[in-house]
């Protein structure tokens, strides 16, 4: 009966031990987005990107014009957590465009037909967008960046699902399809 007790209480002070090693499981306060300030993108594809902690998200667009858009994810006011652009080049390569993107590795993917490049961290895509680019004859080809700021952040995986929704988002808007 002693063994038993000695056993019992070791596998109790193990356990207890283990509880306090993996401390408290982050949680969110916050309601995960349905747009990108402004720019509809499924609440889906942006949970998997975001800090799993947080009390607030905040959102801050220094420009929402498509080829201009500028849009900051922050977490607990100054935790950046990713940032989304739309930017006119004159250069058709996504290669070029990924590069300032600083986090994503040009060796890490692309896409098969050459209008996309990610890794874990963000990534670059080359999108239509008909109408405004006659607006910008001499810089007439339509990029989206998406950038996260969490360097252990490791699925490439979502990282594209929330380029491509992004860019989906972008290619469908008003400015780009001429309707509204």
């Amino acid at each position: 009966m002693k063994l038993l007790s000695a056993w019992a209480l070791a596998l109790t002070l193990a356990l207890l031990l283990t509880s306090c090693a993996s401390g408290p499981e982050e949680r969110r306060s916050f309601t995960v987005p349905s747009d990108l300030c402004g720019t509809p993108v499924p609440p889906s594809v942006l949970d998997p990107v975001l800090p799993k902690g947080g009390r607030a998200l905040t959102m801050d667009a220094f420009s929402t014009e498509v080829g201009r858009t500028h849009c900051e994810v922050f977490v607990d006011g100054d935790d950046l957590a990713l940032s989304v652009f739309s930017e006119w080049k004159d250069d058709p390569s996504v290669r070029r465009v990924a590069l300032s993107n600083p986090y994503v590795d040009l060796a890490t993917y692309e896409s098969d037909d050459g209008t996309y490049m990610w890794s874990e961290l963000g990534g670059a895509q080359r999108i239509p967008c008909p109408v405004a680019a006659k607006d910008h004859p001499d810089l007439n080809q339509l990029f989206v960046r998406v950038m996260i700021f969490d360097r252990s952040f490791e699925d490439a995986a979502a990282a594209k699902d929330l380029l491509l929704a992004y860019g989906t988002a972008v290619a469908a808007s008003p400015e780009c399809t001429g309707r509204a």
